[in-house]
């Protein structure tokens, strides 16, 4: 189980720091947005507290598939991820989460065939 997070720690640390330096250097905060279809990963970074816009290179990009790909190699694909990063005290910190597909609920099936009188 170890293993999984072992990938997912560096993964997300390397996200992030990617994350502050497409930033504008006004930015004391930011939130990275990722969501996944099953076919195409998409991803925004935004700080709604400034107009300045980030800049996202080929290496975010790269690294939001890296994210996602460190789960789904594990079975735990989500749909989306939310990593909000931000400065206190002069330093850096972050918080992430992720939402996963809900799972499917089976009904109990009904017989599809009807007696007519």
């Amino acid at each position: 189980m170890n293993q999984k997070f072992d990938e997912y720690g560096p993964a997300l640390t390397a996200l992030v720091e990617e994350a502050i330096r497409c930033s504008p250097e006004s930015w004391e905060k930011g939130n990275l947005t990722i969501d996944c279809d099953g076919s195409r990963i998409n991803y925004r970074l935004k700080n709604l507290d400034s107009s300045e816009k980030a800049q996202i290179s080929a290496e975010l990009a790269r690294l939001c598939e890296r994210y996602w790909t460190s789960f789904e190699q594990h079975g735990e694909a989500w749909i989306e991820a939310n990593v909000e990063f931000f400065k206190k005290d002069g330093n850096w910190g972050f918080r992430s989460n992720q939402k996963f597909p809900e799972a499917a609920v089976t009904a109990p099936t009904k017989p599809t065939w009807k007696f007519w009188h």
